[in-house]
Formats: C-alpha cells, sequence, structure tokens
C-alpha cells in the first residue's frame, strides 16, 4: 500500500533549506521580494517559517501533505497554499495565530520551502539569506516544541503533532 502522504508529496517538487542566525531588519520588505520571486512561475511557493515551532521534516512534510489535501477538497481554511501550510504545520485553524507561532521574527533561524519553483527562483531567494544549515530542523528545542503545541507527554512528540495537524479539520 502506497502512503498517502508520500503519494500527496511526490506530485510535487519540494526542496526544504534552513538558515541559522538571520536578522531581517524589513521583513514586510523581505515578504515583498519573496512575493516577487514566487510570482516567476505560476503555482510555485516559496514559504518562509519560524524553524524554531517546527519539530523536524516529519512535522513538515505532515502539514506540506495536508495542506495540499485541504485544496484538493476544498478544506482549507487559508486561501494561499503557503499560508495554509503555516496553518497546518502550527495545528492552528486561526490565521493570526498560526503566523505568530511560525512567521519569521527579525532575529532567527529561518527554513524556507520551496514547492514547485525553478532553480532560479531558489538561486534568487537563496542570496537573500546566510548560514545556511539544513540539520538545525532535526535540532528543534524538545521542551520549547512541547510548550508551543501544547503536549504533555514526551513520547513520540512528532506524532503527537501530526495528529493535531490531522484533525485540524474536525476541530469547531
Amino acid at each position: 500500500m502506497i502512503d498517502k502522504q508520500q503519494e500527496i508529496l511526490d506530485k510535487h517538487q519540494i526542496t526544504i533549506q534552513t538558515y541559522q542566525d538571520n536578522t531581517v531588519s524589513d521583513i514586510p520588505a523581505l515578504l515583498n521580494k519573496i512575493n516577487k520571486i514566487t510570482q516567476q512561475k505560476e503555482d510555485s511557493i516559496i514559504q518562509l517559517v519560524n524553524t524554531d515551532n517546527i519539530c523536524g521534516k516529519k512535522h513538515l512534510k505532515q502539514a506540506i501533505a495536508q495542506a495540499f489535501k485541504a485544496f484538493d477538497e476544498k478544506q482549507n481554511f487559508a486561501n494561499d497554499p503557503g499560508l495554509e501550510i503555516v496553518v497546518r504545520l502550527s495545528a492552528q485553524k486561526q490565521i493570526n495565530k498560526a503566523l505568530k507561532k511560525l512567521g519569521i521574527k527579525e532575529k532567527g533561524n529561518i527554513t524556507v520551502l520551496y514547492i514547485d519553483t525553478t532553480q532560479d527562483q531558489i538561486q534568487e531567494t537563496q542570496k537573500l539569506f546566510v548560514n545556511r544549515y539544513d540539520n538545525l530542523l532535526e535540532e528543534y528545542d524538545l521542551d520549547m516544541i512541547k510548550k508551543e503545541y501544547d503536549i504533555y507527554s514526551d513520547e513520540n512528540i512528532t506524532e503527537q503533532i501530526n495528529e493535531q495537524i490531522a484533525l485540524l479539520a474536525l476541530k469547531g
């Protein structure tokens, strides 16, 4: 049996890059640049997220797959696929709360999701960041993650978050 999540992800070209200790003096200006780069190719997604509140690639892939599934089934909470990924990643329906949890900060670690982008888009975006360190995604602070996602058990943290993501559509 083919894993449904992997089946969804396989339909897209996904690149994930993480940058450690970046300083963004003007977040709206950066987001405007990212938006212009994203617009270079129809249906491409370039989404920036706060690395510190991500519990590894497994968490990230669950959110991406759930976001695409939500759009396919017209169950999405956000109109923008990148923002829908943030909503799913946060396990939080409210966009403002999702952005508070996963939006980039003036100083911090940034993960960039490239979905169905060109190599030129990736290269242009890479120029905006320093200190690339992709392993950072797996070096999360367990106590901070547990607090951020209201988890009280030490068992299978990622599984617990992914369950929250999967149940998001059922929440009232």
